[in-house]
């Protein structure tokens, strides 16, 4: 059994939640220890991949008069937005998830544990290319929850949270968000292209449970899910 480091974060500002994110990527590169963090948001916020354009899409003007936070990722991908979720990030080896020598990306065995989350919940999740109207329905957005990929998770047709990489030879790091409810009306403020239907494309927590449990309890049991489907033992630790 893998022996991976556990890293539970306490609410913290998008700016140094992305910090944290470069710096566990830094340190595996150098010490080859997989690590799970899992980690929240003190106030709402935005984050946006590298290579992306922010003021194409963000009213920065608006989110710092306000106290809306935004910061950029090291991986690539659209603008998420962040408040009342719960958000991870990994790195590992390519084995560790077992992905396959000579796929260059196979997000179905990276992404294993997050189906296995959402079925632990008693939800059915699907791949968006799994469903039949897909090819219809792919579209790509600078805002990653109005993108429709074949990768993202679906539940009901519907998109929920998002996922990220970035890559270094054999080593992955991947971040994402697990959305327990988002205030498009809100939202809508500081994006300026968001799609009028968003609502009907996108899902969360709180719209498919009857009840969300307490974000701790969500915590650990994507923790279990990443245990059991990819065979690793967890110590936790406070630093990256």
């Amino acid at each position: 059994m893998k022996l991976f480091k556990l890293l539970r974060s306490s609410a913290s500002s998008a700016s140094y939640n992305m910090a944290v994110d470069a710096e566990i990527f830094r340190q595996y590169l150098e010490d080859g220890i997989g690590l799970l963090r899992l980690y929240r948001w003190e106030r709402p916020s935005f984050t946006y991949g590298f290579s992306q354009n922010p003021e194409e899409e963000i009213d920065f003007s608006s989110c710092a008069s306000e106290g809306v936070g935004v910061a950029k990722r090291i991986t690539g991908g659209g603008i998420l937005f962040h408040h009342d979720e719960i958000t991870y990030s990994f790195v590992c080896s390519k084995t560790d998830v077992g992905e396959p020598q000579g796929v260059f990306v196979s997000y179905r065995n990276i992404c294993a544990f997050l189906m296995q989350f959402y079925k632990s919940l008693g939800l059915d999740p699907i791949f968006a290319l799994q469903a039949g109207n897909f090819k219809d329905r792919m579209r790509g957005h600078q805002l990653c929850s109005a993108s429709n990929e074949k990768y993202d998770i679906t539940i009901g047709a519907k998109k929920i949270g998002g996922n990220a990489q970035k890559r270094k030879r054999q080593a992955i790091f991947q971040h994402g968000s697990i959305p327990c409810s988002i205030d498009w009306n809100f939202v809508r403020r500081y994006i300026k292209s968001l799609p009028s239907d968003i609502a009907e494309h996108v899902t969360t927590l709180g719209e498919e449970l009857k009840v969300v449990p307490e974000k701790d309890i969500l915590e650990e049991k994507l923790i279990e899910a990443f245990e059991s489907t990819f065979g690793v033992h967890f110590y936790e630790t406070c630093v990256a």
